[in-house]
């Protein structure tokens, strides 16, 4: 017997199925008012009249329509609405075939067709033949069939303002110890407005809906909160996605021996030129660069060949030259000048070398830096860096070396072994991973939000640090080797650029955070990968270089740029596209790469692939921490005391801000400032622990807050 074969299964996702509804409703109504008389027309109309009648035929192809654009906007309930589509249509088939209930001898073709005869015949028979019975009974299925899709569409009420003359009160219960420390402060008597609204009877039922409305509202709250988190499992599988989905590059490096031996030449004429005689001991070609390897004769200072530099590059006719004096570990001295032929390097290229898949079975976090000038293959584990910096000027391929690292990463792990947080303030670089289970949180573009971020990893870090201790274990390898139950993911946080939020004001709480996980976070699996198009040390302080020893640089401005970053010079003299230089503290001297390239349709494809197999009836509110979540979208910031051991201070603070408001009937950061003798910063900080206490009201504009001390 031959091999069976494999039968092709379609996948029908989203876009496809909203598409195809859309286009045969649109089809119906184009061929209905402009091609009446096509062929196209005179079938759909003669054949589907027969099921949906001539005026349920509109309403069915509008529905399709409908059911198109709901499937396209609403994809999580994609299974409800087909199921329910076809409910709906006979629903409102049997509507138009009222007349046929009540006797009438009009025929099903002309009203709404023949789909709704079994449930009119069946509803006839068990109401005796009640025509009013009947009609009643459909209607009420229609209006429950339209609620309950209403409720799945999380269709919300419009607001209803109700002017209600309540007492005044706080919105939140008072403490116990600010009560107290309010009766101790002289009470003082408060002018009633003349014009106080009469309660009526009017404006006690107006007052008695509003607190039902209020208080049903707050149990639909409460009951979502309750509500459990699914448990979440993903496969095992690995690799995560088929390589094939990716674009393979021309991996054969070809270039013109007659090339090398003109610049050779070229080099050796113009060297002597100057009393340096030297030998040329061969070629590194490599897929953008390549490197005249010569060795001086002895008795010639290397420093002379340096000083060479654009004398050099003038004899070459190279737009770019950098001297490499002397190669790492051997006698020569090499000229690096761009090859005439680069070829591109493509991360498909990369991850189905052997050195990756070997790389692979010691490690999950190996990432794809790509070709070096010899045309090895370049790759290092996140663990061994265990924090990555990243300087590149617009153009240079920045971008995309980061995307290659998360594509890569992403290869190698589940969505229970690895999860990202991610920042990106230009909101268009790591915008295509939104929505996709590695994710633990949205994808944050503002400076504000990123750094909760921040301060939540530092606490995810030591929380993470304290569960290690009481195991006994000293990694998060260890850890998950000891564990039988839920193991321990990695996290790493991605900033696309970091100049955004060390101008945000909060430079120095930045700093901090991203000090304190470069510190420690390496054991317990966090890592950082930090971008920035301005590697000025505004940005890149000291204290970050310190403690990230790891750097990329992509092509940078100027010299001074470039030794920010690597505390060297030649950066500048790369020529972008992806050409960098790599250094980290166990290769001492950076090494020049060409990073590989990825298009932002693979990495479409990539996430597309990813949420097809990990998605299947998850919404993004499953996949998200929500711990996370709520921090990010919470008004107060409840990680200002991160680093300073607790709150007793502030509690103080409140204590004396009481005894300031109460006295003096006004409430506002500007007076806490001037009496306590703080910053604004914390004025405004108690001002926020006071309103959300109830102790005062929230700010309205240039209007005093409300004080209920």
């Amino acid at each position: 017997m031959g091999k069976r074969r494999k039968s092709k299964s379609i996948i029908l996702n989203k876009y496809k199925l909203g598409v195809s509804f859309i286009a045969l409703g649109g089809i119906f109504f184009f061929s209905f008012y402009l091609a009446e008389s096509s062929p196209l027309f005179v079938f759909l109309k003669e054949y589907a009249s027969i099921p949906f009648g001539e005026i349920g035929l509109l309403l069915f192809f509008g529905l399709c329509i409908f059911v198109g654009i709901m499937i396209l906007s609403k994809g999580h309930l994609i299974k409800l609405l087909i199921k329910q589509f076809l409910v709906i249509m006979i629903l409102i088939s049997a509507v138009l075939n009222f007349p046929i209930i009540d006797g009438d001898s009009t025929q099903y073709e002309k009203l709404g067709g023949y789909i709704s005869w079994p449930l009119i015949y069946l509803l006839d028979t068990v109401f005796g033949s009640n025509a009013l019975a009947v009609k009643v009974f459909i209607i009420i299925l229609l209006i429950l069939l339209v609620g309950r899709l209403l409720y799945a569409f999380n269709f919300s009420l419009p607001r209803i303002n109700i002017n209600i003359k309540e007492e005044l009160k706080p919105n939140k219960p008072i403490r116990q110890q600010d009560h107290d420390i309010a009766k101790k402060i002289p009470k003082q008597k408060i002018d009633e407005d003349d014009d106080e609204e009469e309660y009526t009877p009017q404006n006690i039922s107006r007052s008695f809906v509003s607190t039902l409305l209020k208080r049903k509202i707050d149990e639909k709250l409460q009951e979502k909160e309750r509500k459990p988190r699914p448990m979440i499992s993903f496969s095992g599988e690995k690799p995560t996605f088929m390589l094939n989905i990716l674009e393979a590059g021309d991996q054969k490096i070809a270039i013109d021996e007659a090339f090398l031996m003109e610049k050779a030449k070229s080099l050796q004429s113009k060297l002597l030129e100057f009393n340096v005689p030297i030998l040329i001991e061969g070629f590194d070609i490599g897929p953008s660069i390549v490197q005249i390897r010569i060795k001086p004769e002895s008795g010639i200072k290397i420093a002379t060949i340096e000083g060479l530099t654009n004398d050099i590059a003038l004899s070459l006719k190279s737009k770019s030259l950098r001297i490499i004096a002397p190669i790492p570990g051997t006698d020569c001295v090499g000229i690096q000048i761009p090859n005439p032929k680069p070829s591109m390097v493509k991360v498909a290229d990369i991850l189905s070398t052997n050195e990756f898949q070997d790389a692979t079975k010691s490690s999950d976090t190996n990432l794809t830096l790509g070709k070096a000038i010899d045309g090895s293959i370049i790759i290092k584990t996140l663990e061994s860096m265990p924090h990555l910096l990243v300087a590149g000027a617009t153009g240079s391929g920045k971008s995309v070396g980061v995307n290659d690292f998360i594509l890569s990463l992403m290869y190698q792990n589940t969505p229970s072994e690895l999860k990202f947080l991610m920042v990106d303030p230009k909101q268009v670089e790591l915008e295509l991973y939104s929505g996709l289970p590695y994710l633990l949180a949205p994808i944050v573009f503002e400076s504000e939000k990123a750094l909760k971020l921040l301060k939540w990893s530092v606490n995810e870090m030591e929380k993470r640090y304290s569960i290690l201790k009481e195991k006994r274990v000293k990694n998060i390898d260890e850890y998950n080797s000891k564990i039988i139950g839920e193991k321990m993911y990695r996290i790493v946080f991605v900033i696309d650029e970091l100049a955004d939020m060390m101008m945000s004001g909060n430079k120095k709480d930045v700093e901090t955070c991203i000090t304190r996980i470069a510190q420690k976070a390496r054991a317990v699996g966090i890592h950082l990968i930090v971008a920035t198009q301005r590697p000025s040390v505004n940005v890149i302080t000291g204290l970050i270089k310190a403690n990230i020893p790891t750097r990329m640089a992509f092509g940078v401005v100027s010299e001074i740029d470039s030794r920010t970053i690597l505390g060297r010079k030649g950066a500048e003299t790369l020529l972008g596209k992806g050409d960098m230089l790599y250094i980290d503290p166990s290769t001492k001297h950076p090494i020049r790469i060409q990073a590989p390239f990825v298009s932002t349709e693979e990495i479409e494809k990539v996430v597309q692939t990813l949420k097809n197999k990990y998605m299947g009836g998850l919404t993004e509110e499953d996949i998200y921490n929500p711990e996370i979540v709520q921090m990010l979208e919470s008004k107060f910031e409840t990680g200002d005391n991160l680093f300073g051991g607790g709150n007793g201070d502030d509690d103080e603070l409140i204590e004396q801000a009481i005894q300031v408001i109460s006295e003096t009937r006004k409430a506002s950061a500007t007076l806490l400032q001037r009496k306590l003798g703080v910053g604004f910063a914390r004025a405004a900080r108690i001002m926020d622990q006071m309103e959300e206490r109830g102790l005062i009201g929230p700010q309205d504009g240039a209007k005093p807050r409300d004080i209920f001390l």
